[in-house]
């Protein structure tokens, strides 16, 4: 093993500013992102939230994690899709409803990845738990919000 800083770390940096006094941009190495809001609860609206972000990193990382753990164990994995739900706790308060001051903080998130593999449906079942070991941002959050994850094969 390397005792070299790099081989043990990636650090990543961003650098966000508020603009227009609505939206925010957050940086990346390459282009930006655009916040709209924390929480959008207008479901007409385009814009993207940061729940919509952090879902989207959470399902998106899992996934990529089952890609490419299937690739360097040369198992072929088809058609990988993914659902989640997020349970927000006291949404009222981020939208400044008189009387409520509780904490909002999403307390549940509920997924289901639907995976077609030549595998059998335990020997797949058993690949995406040793896959979910190698997704960083589940192991991340899952100390911190109750997940709830099932692989369902599908033929």
């Amino acid at each position: 093993m390397s005792n070299l800083y790099e081989s043990r770390n990636y650090d990543v940096s961003y650098r966000a500013i508020l603009t227009n006094k609505e939206t925010v941009k957050v940086f990346t190495e390459k282009n930006f992102i655009e916040v709209t809001s924390e929480v959008e609860f207008d479901s007409e609206k385009s814009q993207y939230s940061s729940i919509n972000y952090f879902a989207s990193s959470i399902v998106g990382g899992i996934i990529h994690s089952l890609k490419n753990t299937g690739k360097r164990s040369g198992i072929f994995l088809g058609e990988i899709e993914g659902k989640i739900k997020i349970k927000l706790k006291n949404p009222l308060t981020l939208l400044g409803v008189k009387g409520y001051e509780e904490e909002p903080v999403i307390s549940e998130c509920s997924i289901i990845m639907y995976i077609y593999s030549e595998l059998d449906d335990e020997e797949i079942i058993k690949f995406c738990e040793k896959a979910l070991k190698y997704c960083y941002i589940y192991n991340t959050v899952k100390k911190s919000i109750n997940m709830d994850i099932k692989f369902v094969p599908i033929i």
